[in-house]
């Protein structure tokens, strides 16, 4: 076989296998979500119980953002006049807009730290948990090995029979 046709076999065979691999983490990230709760840490060993490192269930990422603008602008007009740019439409600062996000995503909630009011036009959400890996130094050299030594078959093994027994070609 020639040297292109080896490249395109290699390529053609990594591109089904990203594509499966891709396909059983996705799997396996919805029974994480399914089946832990936010903070749920699980230390992750290979089929021999050489550690290789943890995966958590993370909480989900706190977003903030506006979602009443004239609410916003007629409460920063009244409170905070000082912010109030005037161009040839009237807009908060978004220096000032941007701190009062940022606080919004740590506290929960949008409060004014001069004054203590909830800020009106900004609402906080809260992401879904996501898992989390952090891989033991040595980890990919470990997984490396148990691969070449057939000690994943298990594992991972099945990432290319559904396609065969599908009668997949």
């Amino acid at each position: 076989m020639s040297d292109s046709h080896d490249l395109a076999a290699r390529f053609a065979v990594l591109k089904t296998l990203a594509t499966r691999v891709s396909d059983a983490k996705k799997a396996a990230d919805c029974e994480i979500r399914d089946g832990w709760a936010p903070g749920d840490r699980n230390t992750a060993k290979l089929p021999d119980g050489t550690a290789i490192g943890s995966v958590t269930l993370a909480k989900g990422r706190a977003t903030s953002r506006l979602v009443d603008e004239p609410a916003y602008l007629t409460w920063v007009e009244k409170t905070h006049p000082e912010r109030i740019e005037t161009i040839t439409l009237t807009r908060v600062d978004p220096a000032f807009t941007e701190r009062l996000l940022s606080a919004a995503r740590q506290l929960g909630v949008a409060v004014d730290g001069e004054t203590g009011e909830e800020v009106p036009g900004i609402r906080v959400e809260q992401g879904d948990p996501y898992p989390t890996t952090r891989l033991n130094a040595g980890a990919a050299e470990a997984i490396g090995r148990a691969w070449q030594d057939g000690r994943l078959a298990d594992l991972v093994g099945s990432l290319l029979r559904p396609a065969v027994e599908a009668g997949d070609r």
